[in-house]
């Protein structure tokens, strides 16, 4: 991360934004429309700008005894680094944050079975590793994944029998896991977790991959295909 990124304590972004957000990176922006726009006293306007100034984000000058505020080129350079951190993020993708728990310790089994085995790698181009990651939502983001799941169609593993026992079919959905690792949920037909956990698959262990341990928390993106 950029040492100006550190440098930025939480006032002096905001009152960066909203300089912005008024125009002034090409007019100026008067003091007194920076307080009523942050809803601020003019005191307090005035230390955010020296401080500002400091970093030199801003530079401002006195006109009949009113101060006109602009940003710097070095302003709009710290604003155009963000836009490039955020590029290719899809704004319409959920996000939740979620809790590495441990589950009931099935997945090795089901995973490992030829059937799946088979299924998976023709769907999705892998076999999975033998288990799955278990993450614990809360809150709405239960209700946000009952969303995902109606408005994107899955792609399905079909079920089969082995050994004259059925196995039903699985659902699969694609997400990213810490806005780095492509990763699958999957819901299986026959399953044993409630609404409020996702149950993930990866060709490695995601535990190791992602260094993660019970009471972690992932952020979890849901993809579309």
């Amino acid at each position: 991360m950029s040492r100006e990124f550190k440098k930025l304590d939480p006032y002096t972004s905001h009152l960066l934004l909203a300089v912005i957000l008024l125009g002034g990176s090409k007019k100026p922006v008067r003091a007194s429309d920076l307080c009523e726009y942050l809803n601020t006293s003019r005191a307090t306007i005035s230390r955010w700008i020296s401080k500002a100034e400091e970093l030199g984000f801003l530079r401002s000058t006195m006109a009949r005894r009113t101060q006109y505020i602009m940003a710097t080129q070095k302003a709009l350079g710290l604003i155009r680094t963000i836009y490039e951190m955020t590029e290719g993020t899809s704004w319409d993708e959920e996000v939740l944050m979620a809790e590495v728990s441990s589950g009931m310790r099935e997945g090795a089994y089901y995973m490992s079975r030829p059937g799946y085995m088979m299924g998976f790698k023709e769907i999705l181009g892998y076999i999975p590793f033998p288990g799955t990651l278990n993450l614990r939502v809360k809150g709405e983001d239960v209700l946000k994944i009952k969303e995902w799941r109606r408005r994107v169609r899955p792609k399905i593993v079909p079920g089969f029998i082995e050994a004259g026992r059925t196995f039903g079919d699985v659902e699969v959905m694609p997400v990213e896991l810490n806005g780095s690792v492509d990763a699958h949920a999957i819901f299986p037909i026959r399953r044993h977790y409630g609404d409020d956990v996702l149950e993930i698959i990866h060709a490695e262990s995601l535990r190791v991959k992602l260094g993660l341990r019970d009471g972690d928390i992932v952020a979890v993106t849901l993809k579309r295909w």
